[in-house]
């Protein structure tokens, strides 16, 4: 509010001796403030100072909160018409001054012909359409403006929009009320002529358009209507942008306009190191376009720059492969080793060695101490040969009968002493806890074998999998941009080495990738939903339960359907789009386009162990038979030695 204004009009006040009686004039903005319109706060920009002294009396009375601005002085029109304001504000404007039509142009460039503000022009002298130029390009379908003029007998009220004064539109005009006698006479209800209702058609008004093919030579709007309108898959085209475009089909069935397309090849983008966006973003940024066929991410700086009329569909794009054997990531596919964890595995040695060198002093035990006697009785050289040549049997059968025992193969034959059968009750005892625990964690592997193969995208990366992308624009830029470490060691290890003329190429379509994926031994990375259809028509029941996803790579999140920001078209559009979803339009279309994946309908599915499972195995056997060898040569090497010794007596 202007100081010096606010005092002159308190001075006034303070000066008045009665009651101030209302003209014409002021009785014709206190009915529309009280009677039409019925808002709480008034802003009256005028150059006279007997307007602001009646006008603001008379609106005080009515218990309005009054602010009044001077258009011959210097005033910052954002600075007025802010978030601070009541949410339905009247703004009056005297057309009679000469300031108005600049601030007509000001608050058509600043968008505040909107549904929180209602305008109203009085005082004026000349047609409307002479107060409202095709400059004033921001007079829409949302806009809240009423026009007053003189008639023989009064006055008449009128509401003013337009389909899009930036498109040539016309005005359009409907008569609100009349005022006679300071009697306010309503036709039609002022809510009703600013509905979405009766602002709901067109005229077959032609909006202008923007989508995203990633194709070249597509120029005509002929062109791009035909890709967008067909049900099938398209090279080149996501599934969200044939989704946003049957959506843009129910509002143009509701509000009965037509669309000029212009494609982008891309949809963000800026050009070098300036600000300047390009592709679809860059066009609806720079109110190049009225509506978009296309969704766009969620991205914290884009709220300042677009409007969202629509969430719905949820973009979600994964690696697809059929799973192989080659594939477990883990090694633990058909691996006798893998139930126990390395350290496991060690105590059990640890502990069975321990058992075989107490149960082998037991034996030296038996064989030195309770069985001295017997032993005394024979000659003193030949005791010692016999005693040394029993410790040594004792030790080798102790070890196999041990191991033969951990293997729950039995003993014999059993054991004479106390001690020793209850050091072997023992053996037993633990031997079945952990052939319990072994089996059992085998059986819950097999078990919960739909989670064999890569499951992260750095699994994906260590794999053998050879893998490709769709042929589409996002993928390039998330390549060039991103500094994720996960997608450089994706690029570095998986993309940068040169392919054969037999092979996939890096980026590619999804008709082609899938007799590769049929195959196995290779990844495709696209838009889950655009996949489905084709792989239930080429897979069948066994390579369906195969197929495996991984996402990670790019959010799987809820897109934006999204216009200039402070459009005129928003609030009209947003409306209509929650009607649609509220009557299940939006549910109809979301049912068709987002296909869900091809059930797994094999009872089960029969995996063959890798030989990476089975290795352990082997290595074991090559050992075991080494260790053989090695004793072989041991013995034979004792038995030549002690057949000297003899020789020698």
């Amino acid at each position: 509010m202007n100081l010096p204004i606010c005092v002159f009009i308190l001075i006034l006040l303070a000066a008045g001796d009665g009651e101030i009686v209302q003209s014409m004039e002021v009785s014709v903005l206190t009915k529309f403030v009280a009677s039409l319109v019925k808002t709480k706060q008034a802003i009256v920009f005028s150059c006279s100072l007997k307007d602001f002294k009646e006008i603001s009396v008379a609106l005080m009375g009515i218990n309005q909160f009054v602010s009044v601005v001077n258009l011959n002085q210097n005033y910052s029109l954002k600075s007025i018409l802010t978030r601070e304001n009541y949410a339905r504000t009247s703004v009056l404007v005297n057309a009679r001054c000469s300031g108005s039509s600049e601030l007509l142009f000001e608050a058509s460039e600043n968008r505040y012909f909107n549904k929180t503000y209602q305008w109203f022009l009085w005082g004026v002298d000349l047609q409307v359409q002479s107060l409202f130029p095709l400059t004033l390009n921001y007079i829409g379908p949302n806009a809240q403006i009423t026009y007053v003029n003189e008639t023989a007998d009064g006055y008449a009220y009128w509401d003013v929009h337009s389909k899009g004064r930036h498109l040539k539109s016309h005005l359009e005009i409907n008569l609100i009320a009349t005022l006679y006698n300071y009697t306010l006479n309503i036709v039609c209800d002022i809510f009703h002529l600013q509905s979405i209702d009766f602002r709901g058609q067109f005229n077959g008004i032609t909006l202008r358009g923007a989508s995203v093919i990633d194709k070249e030579d597509i120029i005509s709007n002929e062109q791009i209507e035909s890709i967008l309108s067909r049900p099938t898959k398209d090279a080149g085209v996501a599934a969200f942008i044939k989704y946003h475009y049957e959506l843009l089909g129910l509002l143009r069935e509701r509000f009965n306009f037509t669309v000029n397309f212009r494609n982008s090849r891309g949809w963000a983008g800026r050009l070098g190191n300036t600000t300047f966006r390009l592709g679809l973003l860059g066009i609806v940024t720079r109110n190049e376009a009225d509506i978009a066929a296309s969704g766009a991410f969620n991205r914290i700086n884009r709220f300042a720059e677009f409007d969202t009329i629509h969430q719905s569909w949820r973009f979600e794009t994964a690696f697809l492969y059929r799973y192989t054997s080659d594939l477990d990531t883990h090694g633990n596919s058909g691996n006798f080793l893998s139930p126990f964890s390395d350290r496991v595995w060690f105590f059990c040695l640890l502990t069975l060695g321990v058992f075989g060198i107490i149960w082998v002093l037991f034996e030296i035990i038996d064989c030195k101490i309770l069985h001295r006697r017997n032993n005394c009785q024979m000659p003193e050289n030949l005791n010692q040969k016999t005693t040394v040549n029993g410790i040594k049997t004792t030790c080798i059968e102790r070890i196999l009968q041990t191991f033969g025992a951990c293997c729950q193969q039995g003993l014999d034959p059993n054991p004479v002493d106390r001690s020793v059968r209850f050091l072997v009750m023992t053996l037993f005892l633990f031997s079945l806890v952990m052939y319990n625990y072994y089996t059992s964690s085998v059986v819950g592997g097999l078990l919960s074998s739909s989670d064999q193969g890569p499951s992260t995208v750095d699994e994906i990366t260590a794999s053998p999998l050879k893998i490709s992308f769709e042929d589409i624009g996002y993928y390039k830029v998330l390549f060039r941009e991103s500094q994720n470490q996960s997608i450089t060691r994706l690029i570095e290890k998986k993309l940068s080495s040169s392919r054969g003329l037999n092979e996939l190429p890096i980026f590619s379509h999804i008709e082609e990738a899938v007799p590769y994926l049929k195959a196995g031994g290779f990844a495709f990375h696209c838009e889950v939903v655009d996949a489905y259809p084709v792989i239930a028509e080429f897979f069948d029941a066994n390579e369906i339960c195969d197929l495996r996803e991984v996402s990670g790579l790019m959010e799987v999140e809820i897109m934006n359907w999204i216009l200039h920001k402070n459009s005129q078209y928003t609030e009209i559009f947003k409306t209509a789009m929650c009607n649609a979803h509220e009557k299940g339009f939006v549910e109809r279309i979301l049912r068709r386009r987002q296909i869900k994946k091809p059930a797994c309908q094999s009872l089960y599915t029969v995996y063959p162990v890798s030989l990476a499972g089975v290795l352990p195995g082997f290595v074991i056997l090559i050992c075991g038979f080494g260790v053989s060898l090695l004793f072989l040569c041991m013995e034979k090497l004792y038995a030549h030695c002690e057949l000297q010794k003899w020789c020698g007596f």
